[in-house]
């Protein structure tokens, strides 16, 4: 996993620094606080980049990372397909199931 996150984060810095318009997508802590650090260290402003979460899933990170001055754009999967694309996710990060599980389950939610 930490070649992975290696890897995602050299590619990001490659695709930024050539000026690039570039989706974040990750709900991994680890890898956005690492973009961040980036896009300061590059001196990005907002309109060069956006970050990229699923509807659900950590959503209190969500409004953490627009509180910070970022763009966001929230994925819906939906259509005939929304199934075996959110199974295929799901099995690809089964910490995934467990924080849209969290977040389904918050009571907070519910008058």
């Amino acid at each position: 996993m930490s070649e992975i996150n290696e890897n995602f984060m050299t590619l990001l810095e490659i695709m930024l620094e050539a000026g690039s318009y570039v989706g974040i997508a990750t709900h991994d802590d680890e890898l956005i606080a690492a973009s961040e650090r980036l896009i300061d260290k590059l001196g990005l402003p907002s309109k060069d980049y956006e970050f990229q979460m699923l509807l659900g899933v950590k959503e209190r990170t969500r409004r953490e990372i627009v509180s910070r001055g970022h763009k966001m754009r929230v994925y819906v999967p939906f259509g005939e397909d929304w199934y075996p694309y959110s199974m295929r996710r799901l099995k690809e990060n089964p910490k995934m199931a467990r924080n849209t599980i969290r977040e389904l389950l918050k009571w907070d939610r519910f008058p």
